[in-house]
């Protein structure tokens, strides 16, 4: 198989259609093989069975849609699928127990969330809600306010609400590296890297 096979192909979405993470087209076109995964067309039409997907028959395809090629034939792929189970890959893998600073910083747009003024990245830091550094206790605060902050806890922003720590589960963002296709993009909630 050639073309696509080790390109990103594919936006993968969890069962409750959010973004779980990125396939490359052998991975999708295995998934397809083994029926764990349902594809969306160009026309947001969702094909359960893939059988049907593989007899291209009243399916809507992009005019660039991915592809894979064998010797006699050419297997399309889809470039939005969604997960036919709740779980499919170890989670603890998916979810690491530490964060960058710039993962961070994108999630929050360069945002204090003590003082919610923008910063510049070389300006923040992270801060941990109650000392631990597990990922759903921290945060991104600028440099004055974790100065400020120190070990108070609870510490509370400057409109007196609970400070926000990051997200869980911790969002997919497309990094520079992946071309970004234009029907991804509603599926993205969050700043693109």
């Amino acid at each position: 198989m050639a073309k696509n096979a080790e390109k990103i192909t594919t936006l993968l979405l969890d069962a409750a259609f959010l973004p779980h993470c990125f396939l490359t087209g052998k991975t999708t076109f295995l998934h397809l093989l083994k029926n764990s995964i349902k594809c969306f067309d160009s026309q947001s039409n969702l094909i359960e069975n893939n059988n049907e997907w593989f007899k291209n028959e009243g399916i809507y395809f992009h005019d660039d849609q991915p592809f894979l090629t064998s010797k006699d034939k050419i297997w399309l792929l889809p470039t939005i699928a969604v997960l036919k189970r709740k779980t499919f890959f170890d989670f603890r893998i998916k979810c690491p127990n530490k964060m960058s600073l710039k993962k961070l910083a994108i999630i929050f747009n360069n945002t204090c969330q003590i003082c919610f003024e923008r910063h510049d990245k070389i300006d923040l830091t992270i801060e941990c809600k109650g000392g631990t550094k597990e990922i759903e206790n921290i945060t991104l605060s600028c440099k004055f306010c974790n100065q400020k902050k120190k070990d108070i806890y609870p510490f509370l922003s400057v409109k007196k609400t609970e400070i926000k720590t990051a997200p869980i589960p911790l969002p997919i963002l497309p990094d520079k590296t992946i071309k970004i296709r234009e029907e991804w993009n509603k599926f993205f909630i969050y700043k693109k890297i």
